[in-house]
């Protein structure tokens, strides 16, 4: 277990969440045998929990980030543009989510 919590370490945000499409492709083509497909699953597993961690550790820094004077968070809707996934009115929102 020691070993996978290293390699696991190493990998970014955006390589996990490569190799997660990857592996829901191919699980998604029916392709694998039984055994392949319970593999590549439990990867897929481990693969999602890492990036649910470090987005939920992004949205923890920005919402520190954006603490005003009172230390209260200012909770404040953002709006992603859906073709690209930026950020609309960023001008207010310290941070990135990606």
């Amino acid at each position: 277990m020691e070993k996978k919590e290293k390699k696991q370490a190493k990998i970014t945000f955006e390589e996990a969440l490569a190799e997660l499409e990857v592996i829901a492709s191919q699980l998604e083509e029916g392709t694998l045998g039984l055994d392949d497909s319970i593999t590549r699953f439990e990867k897929g597993i481990t693969l999602a929990r890492f990036c649910h961690e470090k987005l939920e550790e992004a949205e923890r820094k920005i919402e520190i980030l954006q603490k005003g004077e009172s230390s209260k968070i200012k909770k404040k809707e953002v709006r992603v543009k859906e073709d690209t996934g930026e950020i609309e009115d960023d001008e207010d929102v310290q941070g990135s989510l990606l």
